[in-house]
């Protein structure tokens, strides 16, 4: 059987392609999707960071592995007893929490970032903590790109087609407590994000994306009612 000079072509191209979609599927996320977008006007004193560990372990569906185990019977999951909970870190710029779900340290990440440069005036006295948990989320892929991508053997997919789209809907819950740990102001929104799977991201790192974004989104909604409502929390902080 005679091959055709085109079929020929798409021999030579086939190494090509997949050279590209091997190197293309391990890039990581941007350093600069981390970076807080702006600045509140008026800034509270300085607020120490802690995030609810085990409710994002609960949104991302992680709790089966990423938890550290304990002898203990009465706390199986070995999580620290804290004054907002069990599993409810401190954390600063450096803190690396006991997690293999890159989406629960991307939030820490974000979270520190956030309060540190926008929301509070970190020159200033500590008064007192701020909260991070995550309430419920909505998480769905769609693949109705993936009919294609099979009819054209996933060539489009190399020069940026999408394989695929993430919709991420996450509940963000930021508490913010006195000194003595008096439950100063609480606020609650949604944040969302679409993403699409492409070479270049990989299967999870787009979801990965597609839930930092989201927390973006639900954070950019509270700084917002933060600022707000900041004279009253200065003056109960006090």
């Amino acid at each position: 059987m005679r091959i055709s000079q085109s079929q020929r072509k798409w021999k030579m191209m086939l190494p090509f392609v997949a050279v590209i979609a091997l190197f293309g599927s391990c890039k990581p996320l941007e350093q600069d999707l981390f970076k807080p977008d702006y600045q509140n006007v008026s800034l509270l004193p300085k607020l120490t960071a802690w995030i609810d560990q085990p409710s994002f372990e609960n949104a991302y569906g992680a709790n089966s592995y990423s938890v550290k185990a304990s002898d203990d019977l009465k706390n199986p999951y070995g999580l620290t007893e804290t004054p907002y909970g069990k599993g409810v870190y401190e954390i600063t710029e450096k803190t690396k929490l006991y997690t293999a779900e890159k989406r629960i340290q991307d939030a820490a990440d974000v979270f520190v970032t956030e309060v540190t440069e926008n929301i509070c005036d970190m020159t200033t006295k500590k008064r007192g903590n701020i909260v991070l948990r995550a309430g419920d989320i909505y998480n769905k892929n769609n693949y109705k790109w993936s009919w294609l991508s099979g009819f054209t053997f996933g060539v489009l997919n190399v020069f940026g087609m999408p394989l695929c789209s993430n919709v991420t809907e996450l509940e963000v819950i930021v508490e913010i407590y006195d000194s003595r740990n008096n439950l100063v102001a609480k606020f609650n929104e949604r944040g969302s994000s679409k993403q699409y799977m492409a070479f270049y991201h990989g299967y999870y790192e787009f979801q990965r994306r597609a839930a930092t974004l989201a927390l973006q989104d639900g954070l950019m909604k509270i700084k917002e009612l933060i600022e707000k409502d900041a004279p009253l929390i200065k003056a109960k902080l006090k």
